[in-house]
């Protein structure tokens, strides 16, 4: 386990990416296979459990970036990094399903969103508390441009698709770094300065371990699951007739 970590957000980061993974297996279920049952359900957990996984990243973002300007240790080049990082590997996932999906090629999908979200929470991180009406905002925006449609792709990391839009994961600007500001505003207050507010050491348990260790490779978890998961449906089902060969 990793030192100078708060376990309780490795726990609520590790409880977001099983259920991610689950919503996501539904999802390819839905693509590969036609699963029709019980769409509203699953369309309505996945939402949650985006809200939930972009909640805590905004929650993480804020204690770490506060942690490292209490101390006088801020470095940009490491976000720079991050960003470089987290958008090769969304550049990656857009071309690898335009490549071999014959539809539903993801151009700003969670990778794409936390990428981008990491520099604007530079650059929000000065408002504090007032972030709370910075996310609401962007709620309200979202909910304004949603069903909007332009024909052009250009618009499509605020909310704005083009008409007949198809795509497997979005997670446009619009409203979705509401949610980020949100876990942010979250932090500014039970988080202040990056060190928090109580002490958690029921996350110290070897259950609950097991999902903080979770948490602290979502990265690697969500890099991999779709393989994993699309790899034993084929070797299950074929479904060739959505792989682009």
């Amino acid at each position: 386990m990793q030192k100078n970590r708060y376990l309780e957000i490795d726990f609520v980061r590790g409880i977001a990416i099983i259920l991610m993974v689950i919503s996501n297996f539904v999802t390819d279920l839905k693509y590969f296979l036609g699963y029709s049952e019980n769409l509203l359900f699953w369309s309505i957990f996945a939402l949650f459990v985006a809200s939930m996984f972009i909640f805590i990243s905004g929650v993480s973002f804020n204690i770490s970036f506060s942690k490292k300007v209490a101390s006088n240790n801020l470095n940009y080049k490491n976000y720079f990094i991050r960003f470089t990082k987290l958008f090769t590997i969304a550049i990656l996932i857009t071309i690898i399903t335009g490549s071999f999906l014959t539809s539903g090629t993801i151009y700003f999908g969670i990778i794409h969103f936390l990428a981008i979200s990491g520099i604007f929470g530079i650059i929000f991180y000065r408002f504090k508390k007032m972030n709370l009406f910075f996310a609401f905002i962007f709620l309200i925006i979202g909910f304004l441009f949603n069903g909007n449609v332009l024909d052009t792709p250009y618009l499509l990391i605020f909310g704005i698709m083009p008409r007949n839009f198809y795509t497997l994961d979005y997670f446009p600007i619009f409203p979705w770094f509401g949610i980020y500001l949100l876990g942010m505003n979250f932090s500014e207050k039970y988080y202040k300065n990056g060190v928090s507010r109580y002490s958690f050491e029921i996350f110290k348990n070897k259950f609950f371990n097991k999902i903080c260790f979770l948490g602290q490779n979502t990265l690697f978890i969500y890099i991999i699951h779709q393989p994993i998961l699309v790899g034993l449906l084929i070797l299950k089902y074929g479904i060739f007739s959505k792989i682009a060969l």
